[in-house]
């Protein structure tokens, strides 16, 4: 037992060091000075006082670039979330204020498109905000998902092979206990919708239990051309004494069609 307790503190230790180098959410997230940040809403009013009644000095598009020039002490309540007024500038060296809640707390590029991420909370549950830009386009598609794990980091990837979609992006929950969630969700972009695709879990409570899903999409090694490959482990331990361990593990097969995946049921 102590050797396998040693092994998962090792791998434990591995994944902070890995996890400490990205980039996590959360509702405290605040912006300093000089931040660069990306508009996430689009037709922003950037306003000459930290208020809403104050003159509007310029309509901002989504995407926008702004660097924060001071995290002032006025706040508006957006999205369930008590968000300070930032000053900023834009490219153009225009000054002025803008509410926190519509500043992308996270942006990732793949291929032609922009992912931008917020947050809200409704009746103290935690959601994110998923929006996808194509190029330098005003228009945006968009979903929201509510979070299993209000810490997260995302990830966008191309579509991995995966034929009838554009690329895809991934909530990836970061466990800071055991017993947390430490899965994730993917969502698939056809170009016309954000599609919750597929959601996988990780927990793991030391000597006691563990449960991992994985997903091998077509072009990756192990995968498959036209399926989606979900794999389950789940396990305990028994017996302080001596090593006892009981597994299981479970392969699916899935095939996308459109919208969702579903099982796939042809026979080779």
């Amino acid at each position: 037992m102590k050797n396998l307790t040693i092994f998962f503190l090792f791998l434990g230790l591995i994944s902070s060091n890995i996890r400490a180098q990205e980039e996590y959410i959360h509702e405290a997230i605040e912006f300093s000075l000089n931040d660069k940040v990306v508009l996430f809403g689009n037709d922003v009013k950037l306003r000459s006082e930290p208020n809403t009644t104050s003159k509007t000095l310029e309509l901002l598009p989504i995407l926008s670039k702004l660097t924060v020039l001071e995290k002032t002490t006025k706040t508006f309540f957006y999205n369930g979330i008590e968000n300070p007024w930032y000053k900023v500038k834009t490219t153009n060296n225009q000054e002025g204020y803008v509410v926190g809640g519509l500043l992308a707390l996270d942006s990732k590029k793949v291929d032609n498109w922009t992912y931008l991420v917020q947050l809200k909370l409704n009746e103290e549950k935690s959601f994110t905000v998923l929006r996808a830009v194509q190029g330098n386009s005003s228009e945006y598609i968009e979903t929201t998902h509510q979070l299993a794990n209000s810490t997260f980091s995302v990830k966008t990837y191309s579509n991995k092979g995966v034929e009838g979609i554009k690329n895809m992006i991934y909530i990836d929950y970061m466990a800071e206990a055991c017993g947390e969630e430490g899965g994730g969700v993917y969502f698939f972009n056809d170009g016309d919708s954000l599609i919750k695709a597929v959601e996988v879990s990780h927990v793991f409570n030391a000597d006691v239990y563990w449960l991992e899903e994985t997903i091998t999409f077509p072009n990756e090694e192990g995968g498959s051309t036209g399926k989606i490959i979900f794999s389950r482990e789940e396990g305990e331990t028994f017996n302080n004494e001596i090593l006892h361990e009981k597994k299981t593990i479970e392969t699916k097969e899935f095939i996308w069609e459109g919208k969702e995946l579903k099982l796939d049921t042809r026979q080779e």
